[in-house]
């Protein structure tokens, strides 16, 4: 993804566009340095038409009082920058709530309000930046061919964003051209050119075009605004000037389409392609831009299963909107999601932003992406998108944090707005618990997002951020180091009020939090250039700052964040292992784990990254950190089968390749009947039908398996064993006997016996890319899948002994088999001749059900399902007749 006309300005955590740009002169690139005793505001003067400048003043203004000041001489017209810093002592300095403002007061002497730039609490809400952004953006990855063997075309998505905001003139695009390449070659060919086709041909290849739109004030894009030319691969002509000139007007908010490379166009080529945007602009202030972009063609598809369905849990949209990010349309994002491998996504925008576009009304908005969301889903049967939200709320410390916010599987479409719009600039008045208590109305649920590792934290400038706190006694508290990954632990306040486990008796996690977002945006190669690396970070012009390998040791590159993240998760599956262990009846003991890129739009590259750390262009983007959803019958019609899977925990994480997990249950092995997220009750009677089975896949994509692990979590922690694999490439199953499985990862421990325990999985594989290093922009890269665990509890039930038939003379009840799943047999003893009274209670006590037999003597009854309908649990059963009665416990294991 690439920008125009954007500020990239730095504060102290690096956040962007509160700059207001003037004809001459901006302040830019403000970076906030701390020391012992004071805050170093340093930022760069830009000569805006870099023409010969003098007499310049800028002033530092703290809460609208001028307090220092700088002169400068003269500026010569070749010199676009001039750095400078003010220091301003901490004491009686409050930089949360004190306005700052560097301002450019003077120009040749004259007083004016020239250009500056106020920090982030200037403003009371985050708006549209004052000046326009275009996006130009293709798929980072995609198959070569189509299911027939064709070559297929190469989509690139253009997206102008704010030209509505540009000061003093309107945008006026001239012409678009589009240059391709061999990564491995050093010079593009020429510029598309498709004046020798019809026009109907060439209006044909242009998709996801803008509707007009004046709600959200979406210009439309008119196939007739263009034509093809001799000298460009799109000439915009439908505006015209006194001189002559023509172009296209831009003035709305928005404006987009897509353009896709024809076959024709790519035939005879590599397979990696690159590709030159040049946007050029009738506009004397303006210079065209050049954006860089790389597409890796592949001669596989993304690696997949049977009833899996690959899915990305946190994307924005252009329905994210503030002054320092943004997404792009639903529809060119589904485009690109298709080639890039994905089956659905949910759109998570932020509730924050719900009222800076389209007139600011909250619930019109959300009521239009669901409708764009419905009518998506009917145009495309193979590929769905969720409606869900990203919601902005306080945590118990008041501080802001976001929650991945997603609607019952029964009904895609019943989630309420859950925020109040608030949660950028200004605080918003909804807390965890609030959105917990309106999930429960319509049967909505919630991931935490990006909720645990140090560098999870929400910046404090301007948002007022924070962090989920575990609030857990058992776990090191914060100013520790997470015990296995190592970094400062920041999100376990031991005296402060958990934001994720329950105060409910009874409960662990917290009402309609089922997980945890962990693994968020993957950032395996980044560059830190703010200034040249942000429209061509590949390099694919040769004169630019490319991507280098991401700091492995940082703790905030992905695995090491998705690390300390598990931490939380594993204890907390730990201490829900312990709870349910000393009482059945425990309910909320499981936390699954999902993952998402959170990429906001960005199908090639990110130049938006974590909120915090804006400015850093990684290589994060659509579909780059997926969640792989168990679907048997397919998504359903708006995503419910794929929601149902996130609900119950039924996913691997997948950054490429993918593992998975079940246990078949019924001897022959056909199937999986346990899937990851369940729970089962094993009888040891009966183990010998158990399997295990452990599926895996990758491509030469995404390399060779380096390891397989299953791991097991008991009440003392998790044991893991690297497993023997049966290849090292392509598509492979093992298949083990239970008992054989426990045993290998268990070896001199004993397995637990009369107590829930889990598995799970994991694989890693590597990618060797030393013979192009330099088109990769690293030697290698390294790709993982994780499982959600499977809890089982192994059960010893040992049946009575038949016993010699004598006269009744007592009263007595049995049944087997239990554990049972289809019919239950009850052996019943009744000394009496008057019928037996037989009641069923769940676990709290509660009479389920009453039946009623007449019994003689000694009687075996057998009850099927459709009698008794039990959902998977232990029930009390007692038989009564007279002063008789007798009881039993019995476990429904399925």
């Amino acid at each position: 993804m690439s920008k125009i006309l954007s500020f990239l300005i730095a504060t102290l955590i690096s956040l962007p566009f509160f700059a207001h740009r003037g004809q001459f002169a901006s302040i830019e690139h403000v970076n906030i340095i701390e020391t012992e005793n004071s805050y170093i505001y340093q930022f760069q003067f830009e000569n805006v038409l870099k023409a010969n400048l003098s007499n310049v003043t800028i002033e530092l203004v703290i809460n609208q009082t001028p307090q220092q000041l700088i002169e400068i001489k003269k500026i010569k017209s070749k010199t676009q920058f001039v750095a400078s810093e003010f220091i301003i002592p901490k004491e009686g300095f409050d930089i949360e709530n004190d306005v700052v403002q560097i301002e450019v007061t003077k120009i040749f002497g004259k007083r004016n309000d020239w250009g500056g730039w106020d920090s982030p609490n200037y403003q009371t809400k985050q708006s549209n930046t004052l000046a326009s952004e275009f996006f130009a953006d293709a798929p980072w990855r995609m198959k070569k061919t189509d299911d027939n063997g064709n070559e297929r075309a190469i989509p690139v998505h253009f997206y102008l964003h704010d030209a509505d905001k540009v000061q003093l003139i309107t945008l006026q695009i001239d012409y678009i051209n589009i240059k391709i390449k061999n990564a491995s070659s050093s010079s593009f060919g020429p510029v598309l050119k498709y004046n020798n086709i019809s026009d109907a041909a060439f209006k044909g290849m242009f998709t996801s075009k803008a509707p007009n739109d004046p709600q959200l004030d979406i210009q439309e894009f008119k196939l007739s605004s263009f034509s093809a030319s001799s000298s460009y691969t799109m000439d915009f002509d439908e505006d015209s000037d006194f001189f002559g000139d023509d172009f296209v007007n831009a003035d709305h908010a928005y404006w987009y389409f897509t353009f896709n490379i024809p076959p024709s166009d790519l035939q005879g080529m590599e397979d990696i392609i690159d590709i030159e945007v040049e946007i050029g602009y009738s506009n004397t202030t303006i210079s065209n831009d050049f954006i860089g972009l790389r597409v890796f063609r592949q001669n596989e598809d993304i690696p997949s299963m049977p009833n899996w369905y690959r899915g990305d849990t946190h994307l924005h949209s252009l329905f994210t909107q503030n002054s320092a990010e943004t997404g792009e349309p639903i529809e060119a994002t589904v485009e690109a999601g298709k080639l890039i491998g994905l089956d659905w996504f949910t759109s998570t925008d932020h509730t924050s932003d719900y009222d800076n576009y389209g007139g600011g009304n909250i619930n019109t908005n959300w009521n239009k992406i669901q409708s764009i969301v419905q009518g998506l889903n009917t145009q495309n049967t193979a590929f769905k998108v969720i409606a869900a939200q990203e919601v902005a709320t306080n945590n118990a410390k008041g501080d802001l944090v976001h929650m991945l916010a997603y609607p019952s599987y029964s009904a895609p479409f019943s989630l309420q707005f859950l925020g109040d719009g608030d949660g950028d600039l200004s605080s918003t008045n909804v807390y965890i618990d609030d959105v917990v208590n309106k999930l429960k109305v319509t049967d909505g649920f919630s991931y935490a997002a990006h909720p645990f590792a140090t560098a999870d934290k929400l910046p404090t400038i301007p948002v007022g951020g924070g962090i989920w706190n575990f609030g857990e006694a058992s776990f090191p508290a914060n100013g520790n180091n997470f015990p296995e990954t190592g970094g400062n632990i920041i999100c376990n306040d031991v005296n402060g009020t958990s934001d994720i486990l329950s105060s409910e008796s009874g409960k662990l996690i917290k009402d309609r939090i089922v997980g945890a977002q962990i693994w968020n945006v993957r950032n395996g190669r980044e560059t830190s250039s703010q200034i040249t690396g942000e429209l061509d970070p590949w390099n694919v012009r040769g004169n630019d700052t490319p991507f280098s390998v991401t700091d492995t040791a940082s703790y905030s590159q992905h695995i090491k964040k998705f690390k300390q993240g598990q931490e939380i998760v594993n204890h907390a599956n730990k201490i829900g292992l312990i709870k349910k262990n000393s009482d059945n009846t425990y309910k909320n003991w499981k936390l699954f784990i999902s993952a998402g890129a959170d990429a906001h739009g960005s199908f090639n590259f990110s130049n938006t990254d974590d909120f915090g750390s804006v400015g850093i262009i990684n290589t994060n983007a659509v579909g780059k950190l997926t969640t792989i959803a168990y679907c048997p019958n397919g998504m359903g019609d708006n995503g419910e089968n794929v929601l149902k899977a996130l609900y119950q925990g039924n996913t691997s994480l997948s950054d490429g390749p993918i593992v998975t997990i079940g246990i078949s249950n019924d001897g022959n092995n056909a199937s999986n009947e346990i899937l990851m997220g369940e729970d089962t009750i094993i009888n040891t009677l009966n183990i010998g039908d158990y399997y295990l089975n452990i599926d895996y896949v990758t491509t030469a994509e995404f390399g060779n398996i380096n390891y397989l692990k299953l791991i097991a979590g008991t009440e003392t922690g998790e044991i893991e064993r690297i497993m023997p694999i049966t290849g090292v490439s392509g598509t492979n199953n093992i298949n083990l006997l239970l008992s054989d499985a426990l045993d290998s990862v268990f070896q001199n421990t004993t397995v637990p016996d009369s107590s829930y325990f889990y598995l799970r999985a994991e694989i890693q594989t590597v990618k060797d890319y030393s013979a192009m290093s330099a088109i990769y922009g690293s030697s290698y890269d390294i790709f993982h899948s994780f499982t959600n665990p499977i809890w089982m509890i192994l059960y010893d039930y040992i049946p009575p002994t038949p016993e010699v038939e004598t006269p009744v003379t007592e009263f007595s009840l049995t049944a087997y088999p239990n554990p049972f799943e289809g019919d239950v047999s009850l052996t019943i003893k009744n000394p009496t001749d008057q019928p037996v009274k037989i009641n069923f209670y769940n676990d709290l006590g509660q009479l389920i059900s009453s039946l009623s037999y007449q019994i003689n003597g000694e009687q075996t009854i057998t009850i099927p399902p459709s009698v008794l309908d039990l959902a998977k649990g232990i029930y009390t059963v007692k038989a009564s007749v007279e002063n008789y009665e007798a009881s039993v416990k019995l476990i429904k294991a399925k």
